[in-house]
């Protein structure tokens, strides 16, 4: 009965072996645990899963930064904002500390800010931000929870570029975290934050949150998710008085320009704010312009 032999320690081989085992399990176990960064913010419930919730400042209304990016990548315009309101920022799930969720289609995008606004009691009605595909999770949002939105910011909105005959066709790539969909349709050069923008502004803490983030390969937005997005938003579904701010960059592609024309069309009191120092992500090249538009838009609703 070899595995009741004992092993020369005083234990039984076979519980030697189960304790080597738990022992390893632990160590391991501890190593991840070490070398996960404490959250800055808290982890929501959102049905069954937890969400990442980084909210500071105080004061209403509140500002939700709804994508695009890491929470951390919002390092530069979030403490700006928080001298003015309330402003949170969040990871969606199956990104930096949020767990796994559901497949992120569009509407299950919306879903997940809509439970994380029940769950953390967040004060409504919200402002809403969003880069990129950001900017179609926001509008989307205000059409189905209309009453639960204030006002909106839109940062360099994901688009669909306009057919160019003369553009040789090339193999779709997926984006990286922040790269505009844009791209995809011209170049099979996928370009990440770290790459397409001026990642040294941010704080060293906030970059070394950015790789760390990038470094558990989360899934990513690609070009059908923001296919699904730009579906779901036609017909055009206009903001009313609501106070919309769009943050436009001097993107030359075909389409961007008629496209921040409709975007500035969807609300009567609109305003367009441009960076034109900035490739996509605004948030990190010149933040002032994006504290800029949140700003307008919560002077907006306190003025009403």
């Amino acid at each position: 009965m070899p595995d009741w032999e004992t092993s020369g320690t005083g234990f039984p081989a076979c519980q030697l072996k189960i304790f080597s085992m738990r022992r390893a399990l632990f160590l391991l176990a501890a190593v991840a645990a070490a070398q996960t960064p404490a959250p800055p913010g808290r982890l929501v419930d959102v049905g069954g899963y937890r969400v990442h919730l980084y909210c500071t400042g105080q004061g209403s209304p509140t500002v939700l930064v709804v994508g695009a990016g890491f929470s951390s990548d919002w390092a530069l315009v979030q403490p700006a904002v928080a001298r003015l309101t309330t402003i949170c920022t969040y990871d969606v799930s199956g990104t930096a500390w949020s767990d796994p969720g559901p497949p992120l289609t569009c509407r299950a995008r919306v879903s997940e800010v809509h439970k994380l606004v029940l769950a953390a009691k967040l004060t409504t009605p919200l402002v809403l931000t969003g880069l990129s595909i950001g900017g179609c999770v926001a509008r989307l949002y205000a059409a189905v929870y209309p009453t639960e939105v204030a006002g909106m910011v839109i940062v360099d909105h994901a688009f669909q570029p306009d057919p160019n005959p003369d553009a040789a066709r090339g193999p779709r790539a997926s984006p990286g975290y922040d790269t505009p969909p844009v791209l995809i349709g011209q170049t099979p050069i996928a370009l990440s934050v770290e790459d397409a923008s001026a990642f040294q502004n941010l704080p060293e803490s906030a970059r070394q949150l950015h790789r760390w983030a990038m470094s558990l390969h989360p899934k990513l937005p690609t070009w059908a998710d923001a296919e699904d997005c730009l579906k779901l938003l036609q017909p055009v579904r206009p903001l009313g008085d609501l106070p919309l701010a769009v943050v436009s960059t001097g993107n030359q592609a075909r389409g961007y320009e008629r496209l921040q024309n409709e975007l500035l069309a969807l609300s009567h009191r609109s305003i367009q704010l441009i960076a034109d120092r900035s490739f996509h992500a605004v948030q990190i090249d010149q933040p002032e312009v994006v504290v800029s538009a949140i700003r307008h838009v919560v002077d907006r609703i306190d003025a009403r």
